[in-house]
């Protein structure tokens, strides 16, 4: 089949929910795909932060026929023991004792949602409210989408679920005029992906985990896109020097395979109770099996290491560019999830790396985000730099 005749199928018998680009692509290798027709694109998108080993990896490809051959499924009737191992592995780098296991970011974010409630009721005033964060992206369940605080996404869809307020990203002032004792907790992303590539300030940070632990609030922090070493640590959270009680994990988890993961801390975890959540799908033996060996590569500390120096390396050069050309007015993230505001639409620079067979993705109306596979060389930064430098001096 041509490109032609996949889209005229997408057309005729997938449900249209998506904007898509004309591209339908037939396989991958390290940090390239390769097209029905044989064109090979540099992939500076890596599936919206999901491939971080990129393509046909090794070690995810060994992993999964290994796997497969094992068992896929039982159910969480019985005991995973990849699953227990891979929550033993996530837990000794970080805050959490005990992890939930479900399918997608979004559920995580629900699953985060729910047992915050849990432990607001055991208040005799019952805390049942959120604060979430303006251009948040939490998800599209009805749950996570009432913590999205983007109009373009909820408004179709309203009424909301009740109980979610807003408060401006790095406002801790802001944060304070929503705070009531009704107030279970507060989600924030470290770093806006969706939102336009925001990285949050350090002191606005460290005052919001001291406004949680004043007013007994819970904190919530959503590492789903800039989680697992894709800011240059292996948790987002930890660039701040604060301790969450939930953090919510789920892209990169299982080398492209479908996952998410609720991680809470010792204020949670004994609250919540056997029948309170569960996920016919989460954490089953072939998902966990795969990402056991996932997590051991994405958490070494010299593969986070290259993360942080590949990231530097692209920041500094994008500021470089920036000082050539007035056209972009901010470059923002951090490690290998980088923006660059521009005065004119993203989808421009979008379009024309796509010709020039590079992939690159918006966030929100004038961001271009450059969001690669953690393996990325720097001969391919180089190549996307250039790209970029070319782009703009034609736009000039």
């Amino acid at each position: 089949m041509t490109t032609k005749d996949i889209i005229g199928k997408t057309e005729q018998f997938v449900l249209k929910t998506y904007g898509r680009k004309p591209l339908a692509f037939e396989n991958g290798n390290g940090v390239n795909l390769t097209d029905i027709e044989g064109n090979v694109y540099l992939d500076f998108a890596s599936g919206l932060g999901v491939n971080a080993l990129g393509y046909a990896h090794p070690l995810v490809s060994s992993l999964i026929k290994k796997q497969a051959d094992l068992v896929i499924h039982t159910s969480n009737l019985y005991h995973i023991p990849s699953q227990a191992l891979l929550a033993e592995k996530i837990c000794s780098t970080c805050f959490g004792e005990r992890v939930f296991f479900c399918n997608s970011g979004t559920e995580a974010v629900e699953g985060a949602l729910k047992f915050a409630r849990k432990w607001g009721k055991k208040f005799s005033n019952p805390k049942i409210d959120f604060i979430a964060f303006k251009n948040s992206f939490h998800g599209r369940t009805l749950g996570a989408l009432s913590a999205t605080m983007q109009e373009k996404y909820q408004k179709s869809f309203e009424p909301l679920v009740p109980g979610f307020f807003e408060a401006v990203f790095n406002d801790i002032d802001s944060v304070k005029k929503v705070t009531t004792d009704k107030t279970a907790a507060i989600i924030i992303e470290p770093l806006q992906g969706e939102g336009g590539v925001s990285f949050a300030d350090s002191k606005f940070m460290k005052a919001l985990e001291k406004l949680c632990r004043e007013q007994d609030i819970l904190l919530i922090v959503d590492e789903v896109q800039c989680g697992m070493a894709r800011t240059g640590k292996l948790h987002a959270h930890t660039h701040f020097d604060i301790t969450p009680d939930i953090m919510v994990l789920a892209k990169p988890l299982a080398g492209g395979l479908p996952i998410g993961a609720t991680v809470v801390g010792p204020r949670v975890w004994p609250e919540m109770k056997p029948g309170d959540h569960a996920s016919t799908f989460g954490g089953n033996h072939f998902i966990t099996g795969v990402a056991c060996g996932v997590f051991d590569l994405l958490s070494d500390p010299s593969f986070v290491q290259s993360v942080a120096e590949k990231g530097e390396y692209l920041r500094t050069e994008l500021l470089n560019l920036m000082k050539k050309y007035p056209s972009i007015r901010e470059i923002r993230g951090k490690g290998l999830l980088v923006g660059a505001l521009m005065d004119f639409p993203a989808s421009e620079a979008v379009e024309y790396f796509q010709k020039e067979r590079i992939l690159i993705c918006a966030a929100g109306q004038h961001v271009v985000r450059f969001i690669p596979p953690l393996i990325v060389s720097m001969n391919d930064i180089d190549r996307v730099l250039d790209t970029f430098d070319l782009f703009l001096a034609r736009r000039a």
